[in-house]
C-alpha cells in the first residue's frame, strides 16, 4: 500500500468513526403536568417525548423514582415509553397509584433500562436524553 493510500483508508476510518459519534441523536423528554385522577386514587403524569432529530425508537423504558416533598424516596417505577416515531413529538401518559401529585417533588430518571431501534439495542440512551419539565415537580437524571 503506496503511503497516499494509506492517508486515504485513514481519512476513511477516521470519518466513519467521526460520523457515528453523531448518529446518537438528542430525545428531549419535557415533563409537562402531573394530573390527580380523584376517581382511581393516582397522579397521572404527561410526558412529551421530542424526537424530531432521531430515528424510530422501538423499546424506551425508563427506571424513574419518585421523591417526596422532604426528598425521601415515595415509589420506584419501570415506564415503557416506546414506540418514539421518528422525526415527531410525541405524547405519553401514565398513572402513578396511590400516589397524590403534590407529594412528587422530583423526579429521578434513573436508568434507561431497555433502548432500541432499527439498528439494535443501544447503551448510550440515559446520555441521549435532554430533560425539562413545566410542571413544579423537577425532572432529573
Amino acid at each position: 500500500m503506496t503511503h497516499r493510500n494509506l492517508m486515504q483508508a485513514l481519512l476513511l476510518l477516521a470519518f466513519g468513526i467521526f460520523a457515528g459519534i453523531g448518529s446518537a441523536q438528542e430525545i428531549k423528554l419535557e415533563l409537562n403536568k402531573l394530573e390527580p385522577q380523584p376517581e382511581t386514587n393516582a397522579c397521572r403524569a404527561y410526558l412529551v417525548f421530542d424526537n424530531s432529530a432521531g430515528p424510530a425508537i422501538e423499546a424506551l423504558q425508563l427506571d424513574l423514582i419518585l421523591f417526596d416533598q422532604a426528598g425521601v424516596i415515595a415509589r420506584r417505577l419501570a415506564v415503557d415509553t416506546a414506540p418514539l416515531r421518528a422525526s415527531k413529538t410525541t405524547v405519553k401518559l401514565f398513572d402513578i397509584p396511590d400516589l397524590a401529585c403534590t407529594d412528587i417533588r422530583r423526579v429521578l430518571i434513573n436508568e434507561v433500562l431497555e433502548c432500541r431501534d432499527a439498528d439494535g439495542a443501544h447503551a448510550d440512551c440515559i446520555e441521549r436524553l435532554t430533560l425539562s419539565t413545566r410542571a413544579e415537580t423537577q425532572l432529573v437524571k
